[in-house]
Order: structure tokens, then C-alpha cells, then sequence
């Protein structure tokens, strides 16, 4: 039979924790023999078996089979003596609870059978005690039930605790895994709009005006500058899965960066009116990224599906939050998740992610409205 030994290997501290438990147990013990004698010395033999017993405790971690069983019969030797019998118990019990714990069940329950068995034979037939073989037994099952339970109780609330530490490290990596998908989104959805909204307009001029170069030029140029841009970002953001890291997204972008983003759309043909009021400089860097790709999200959606001619964006800096409102011309209507897709849905829970408020619908008058509140500190020890 094979028996499971620990995944992890003890550290040198734990080791010298242990040598240390089993030296103040080792005292205890001696000290307790001592009074379990009627006050009589109980001789430099009882005193070495008790800290030898002590010492097989040290390798219990790495080696509890050896703990028990030299434990055992240190134990079995000072009994067979006639030593003051009482405190010494105490050191086997502590082997038994450390091999539960670290060893399987079925393993433990089998070897303590063998022990349920052995320690009544050893006292029948090696000390020939007077007491019946039956208290024996109930005496040897009290005394390998309780540090046996003991032992379960410990490995089971341990075995729980490295559950709940894999369940949290799968969380963590569920959500970055989230938020890259969230990041490779914006990336790739709000470039392919602008790549298409320009190549549309270049193929009109070219179909409209075959003389017109200068501005076909533009727009393709605007459509390289994207792409460039959209393949830049997304390389950023996949090196570190590339190199078998953990993903940490890092603030890309930020609020300097929103007036090339509202260049490269005008480039195509939507006329965006950008302002950005207040300390622009005051705000964290996470909520300032988180703001830039609610904004490039809230374009890119009013080029994919608001069949507007004009949108404007308004970003206010206040004094411990920050304000977007992104409204267009367009034809309005309730959120259709059949073709916004994933992109309400991304803003809103980069927004909710830092503590925030997002709504998203149709505008008063007409077109679409995006309004979205994230709180922040002055300090920067706003959401990170």
C-alpha cells in the first residue's frame, strides 16, 4: 500500500518550531513524571526515554511514520521498566495526531487498528496487568480515539483553507482573464469602427471625386495611424500571457489621450465636439484609463449603430469624481444587446469596477445619451 506524503515540504521554520515544541513538551513531561512519582526522582533512564520519546516528535513533518513508531516504543520500553506512568502518553498522542493529519485516512485508520491491537497484547503479555482485556481496549481506544479525531479535525480545516485559496487564485485569474477580454475589446472594436468608417469615406471620395487624392490620402493615412495604434495596444496587452505571466493591466491611456482619439473619428467623418473641464492632472491614472475607454467605447458604438452625423463628449474633473457624458444625433431607441453587444456592458462594468455609476439610453431630445460617475480621491488613493 502506497501512502500520500505532502505536497509541500515543511520550511526550515516550521522545523525549528517543531524542535522547539518538542523540547517545552519534553520539560512538561519530565517535570509531571517527577510529581507522578510521589515526589521521587524518577531516575536519569525514565528521563532519557522521555526526552528521546520528546525527540522523535521533531520529525514529525517530514517523516510522522517515524514519529509514531519510535514514539510507540519509547513509550512501550519506559512502561516495560516500571517508570511513573501518566505524563509520557502525552508524546505518542502528539505523534498520532501529526501522522492523521498528514497522511490519508484509510492509512491512519489501518496503522491505528494495528496499534488498538497491539497496545492491549503489549499489557496482557509483556506487563501482565491485572485489568481485563476489555478495559484495556477501551483504555487503548480512548486514549488513539481522541488525538485521531484531533488530527482529522486539523487536516480537514486545512484542506479547506487551501481550497478556499485555490478557489480565490481561480477568481483572480477569471477576472483578469475578463479583463483582458473587456481591454481586447476596446481595442480591436472601437480601431475596426474607425478602420472602417475611414475606408468607407475614402471609397465614397474615390467613387464620387476620382481627382479628389489629397483627401483619399487622409483617409488612409487615418486608417494606418489606427491600426498601427490598435496593434501597438494590442501587443501590450498580450505580452504578458505571451511570457507566461500573471496579466496586470496597466493604465495605457489616459485623459491627454482623448483628443487624438476624437482626431482619428473626426478623420472619418463624425463631427465630435470634446471638452474636458477641470484638474485633469489631479485624477488617478486607473480612473483616468477607465474614463478614456468609456469614452472610446461610447464613440465606437455611435459609429457601429447610432447612424449619427454628430456626437459630443464632455468630461468634467471635479473635486472627488469624475463626470462623462457622451450624446450624438443619432436615431435613439432602447439598448438593443443584439447589436451593442458586449460594449454597454464593458463600460458599465469598468465603471461599477472602481465604484461608480453608469446609465446608458436614449437621449432626451434625440440620439443616444452615456453618462457615467467614478468616484476618486484627491490624494490618488482613489480605486487602483
Amino acid at each position: 500500500m502506497t501512502t500520500q506524503r505532502n505536497e509541500t515540504r515543511p520550511t526550515r521554520l516550521a522545523i525549528l518550531g517543531d524542535v522547539g515544541i518538542a523540547v517545552v513538551l519534553a520539560v512538561l513531561v519530565s517535570a509531571a513524571t517527577f510529581g507522578a512519582g510521589g515526589g521521587h526522582h524518577p531516575g536519569g533512564g525514565a528521563l532519557g526515554l522521555i526526552w528521546l520519546c520528546a525527540a522523535t516528535l521533531t520529525v514529525r513533518r517530514v517523516w510522522p511514520e517515524a514519529a509514531l513508531f519510535g514514539s510507540m516504543l519509547a513509550l512501550w520500553y519506559f512502561v516495560a521498566l516500571g517508570y511513573p506512568e501518566g505524563p509520557i502518553y502525552v508524546l505518542p498522542a502528539v505523534a498520532v495526531f501529526s501522522y492523521v493529519m498528514a497522511r490519508p485516512l484509510k492509512t491512519s485508520l489501518i496503522l491505528l487498528g494495528v496499534l488498538l491491537v497491539a497496545f492491549p497484547v503489549f499489557y496482557e503479555l509483556v506487563l501482565d496487568d491485572p485489568n481485563s482485556l476489555v478495559v484495556n481496549i477501551s483504555i487503548t481506544l480512548i486514549y488513539l480515539a481522541v488525538p485521531t479525531v484531533g488530527g482529522v479535525i486539523a487536516r480537514e480545516a486545512r484542506h479547506a483553507r487551501a481550497q478556499a485559496a485555490a478557489a480565490r487564485r481561480d477568481r483572480h485569474r477569471a477576472d483578469e482573464r475578463v479583463a483582458m477580454a473587456r481591454e481586447i475589446h476596446d481595442v480591436v472594436g472601437h480601431s475596426l469602427a474607425v478602420v472602417s468608417m475611414n475606408a468607407g469615406v475614402a471609397l465614397h471620395v474615390l467613387e464620387k471625386r476620382p481627382d479628389a487624392a489629397p483627401g483619399v490620402v487622409e483617409n488612409l493615412r487615418a486608417i494606418r495611424d489606427t491600426s498601427t495604434r490598435a496593434l501597438d495596444d494590442l501587443r501590450a496587452t498580450l505580452v504578458p500571457l505571451r511570457q507566461g505571466e500573471q496579466p496586470e493591466l496597466r493604465p495605457a491611456f489616459s485623459l491627454v489621450d482623448v483628443p487624438t482619439l476624437v482626431a482619428d473619428i473626426r478623420k472619418g467623418g463624425l463631427k465630435v465636439d470634446c471638452a474636458i473641464t477641470g484638474d485633469a492632472e489631479a485624477v488617478p491614472p486607473r480612473i483616468a484609463a477607465t474614463a478614456y475607454r468609456v469614452v472610446q467605447e461610447a464613440l465606437t458604438n455611435v459609429i457601429r449603430h447610432a447612424e449619427a452625423t454628430a456626437a459630443t463628449a464632455r468630461i468634467d474633473c471635479g473635486a472627488d469624481r469624475l463626470a462623462i457624458d457622451i450624446d450624438d444625433n443619432g436615431r435613439g431607441g432602447e439598448v438593443d444587446p443584439d447589436r451593442v453587444g458586449q460594449g454597454i456592458t464593458g463600460m458599465m462594468e469598468r465603471v461599477q469596477a472602481h465604484g461608480g455609476s453608469f446609465h446608458a439610453g436614449p437621449a432626451s431630445g434625440v440620439g443616444f445619451a452615456v453618462h457615467a460617475e467614478l468616484p476618486y480621491a484627491r490624494n490618488g488613493g482613489g480605486s487602483a
